[in-house]
């Protein structure tokens, strides 16, 4: 127990005896006797002291009082650093990742800014979270990173907890961890970070992170929108459009869309165009609503295609064009647009200046619709089937076609039932088939149609026997029934 205390005595004795040399050399240092300096940092640190051994370490490397030797700069860096004097960390941490005066080691280089930020260093700690989070050179390591960015993020350094957000929103650790995003973007949202600002109103209005909060979304959206963040200027546009968050403003709206969109945010290109072809929130103007549908259909979106075969297809906003109309269009179709299948196979049905008819491909784009239940579109097979001039006729085949439109009450599929199956086409001749075809579609029809109608229906009846004819007549008023 005596040799206990006569020992911590002896440390004690030794280390103040080391504090006084350092604190010495330190004054000769400053004063220019580097010689006398550096004998009084190696006493020191050979006594243990690791600030002695540290600036005995910046003797060896800057040739002051003894000439310039690297090595022996390292071993005494390295003997303070393991003594977790900072500065000596920092150090080797600078001389292995540049390799400037030994073997370049970035791997070592992190380990040591990594152990420089545990003490608080900043820049050391902004210097291991960069080299963990980009791997460009060091092996990438996401909770490396995080833990060196922390260290600089709880003293109050605005990048890393920017950074930390990001991380976090960003699901790098694996999985979107949006309280601790909420957390961290919130201590920098203060500074006007404008990425921060966007997460958080994606974050208030999707209810992630926190309860969901449409006017603080919008507060957030519309903060980084007035520092030029094009997908923030979309969002807010949307909100004042919509009202959610906001009072509806169209005009705001536009204006937020129209930056977003200047800026190349994608999303804000069919609101704008939108805006313009209606008026909302700017003068109409269908010139500028086809610039900006053509911008949103350049970028895959679907209705936008459409929208731009038809604005070509019948010269709004631009020259009529259509072939290129066509093309637009069948864009649109085989991304599922069943308005541009409608369309198409009426292109190619009739025709138009550069588009020749040709049924076979009217056939292709009505048949989509067609299956999908569109009367019309079924009325519009059977009668492609059924043409004579058509390479594909098949009159089995339109009568399918003429059944379904027919059977959704689409009189002119009815209207060509009637008669096929009063000339036996397609099927065997059934003149109570006919008779009751040609009586539903002559009972809505008008005009001229409903003449012809009257008239196939009072001869199909002259054909049919009293007890048909009232087969007949009974069927007509069971379907109407249903």
């Amino acid at each position: 127990m005596i040799f206990l205390r006569v020992l911590a005595v002896c440390i004690f004795i030794v280390s103040v005896s080391a504090q006084a040399n350092v604190d010495e050399g330190q004054s000769a240092y400053e004063a220019g006797d580097y010689l006398s300096a550096f004998n009084l940092f190696t006493q020191a640190a050979e006594n243990g002291d690791s600030k002695g051994q540290f600036l005995l370490g910046e003797c060896y490397f800057n040739g002051r009082g003894v000439p310039q030797d690297f090595s022996l700069a390292v071993k005494w860096y390295t003997a303070s650093a393991d003594q977790e004097f900072v500065q000596a960390q920092e150090r080797l941490g600078n001389l292995y990742l540049f390799g400037k005066f030994l073997p370049r080691d970035a791997e070592l280089g992190a380990i040591w800014f990594s152990r420089a930020a545990k003490q608080g260093n900043v820049e050391a700690a902004l210097i291991a979270g960069g080299l963990y989070f980009e791997g460009k050179e060091v092996k990438k390591n996401i909770p490396k990173a995080l833990d060196a960015y922390r260290y600089a993020a709880e003293t109050g350094n605005v990048d890393a907890q920017e950074i930390m957000g990001y991380i976090y929103f960003s699901g790098l650790l694996g999985e979107p961890d949006f309280t601790q995003a909420l957390v961290w973007y919130e201590r920098v949202a203060l500074s006007n970070r404008i990425y921060p600002q966007y997460a958080l109103g994606w974050m208030y209005q999707n209810g992630k992170g926190a309860a969901k909060d449409l006017s603080r979304s919008a507060d957030f959206y519309e903060a980084a929108a007035k520092q030029g963040h094009a997908g923030a200027s979309a969002a807010i546009g949307f909100i004042y459009a919509n009202g959610n968050g906001r009072e509806k403003d169209a005009v705001l709206a536009a204006e937020y869309f129209q930056k977003a969109a200047v800026a190349g945010e994608s999303s804000a290109y069919k609101a704008l165009a939108w805006a313009y072809y209606e008026g909302k929130g700017v003068a109409k103007n269908v010139k500028e609503a086809f610039k900006w549908f053509s911008k949103a259909a350049e970028n895959d979106d679907t209705e936008s295609k459409f929208l731009v075969g038809y604005f070509l297809l019948n010269g709004l906003g631009t020259s009529k064009n259509a072939g290129e109309a066509a093309r637009w269009l069948e864009s649109a179709a085989d991304s599922g647009h069943t308005a541009a299948h409608e369309i198409l196979g009426e292109l190619y049905l009739f025709g138009e200046d550069g588009i020749p008819v040709d049924y076979a491909r009217a056939a292709k784009w009505y048949e989509e619709p067609a299956q999908s239940g569109n009367a019309y579109a079924q009325y519009l097979m059977g009668h492609l089937y059924s043409e004579d001039s058509a390479s594909m006729k098949n009159l089995g085949e339109a009568m399918k076609w003429f059944k379904l439109a027919a059977n959704q009450g689409e009189l002119k599929a009815q209207g060509r039932l009637a008669w096929m199956y009063f000339e036996g086409l397609g099927a065997d001749k059934d003149l109570i088939e006919a008779y009751f075809w040609s009586n539903l579609s002559a009972t809505a029809s008008t005009g001229s149609e409903r003449k012809e109608l009257e008239e196939l229906r009072s001869y199909i009846g002259s054909q049919l026997s009293p007890d048909e004819l009232k087969r007949a007549q009974q069927k007509t008023r069971a379907w109407r029934a249903n």
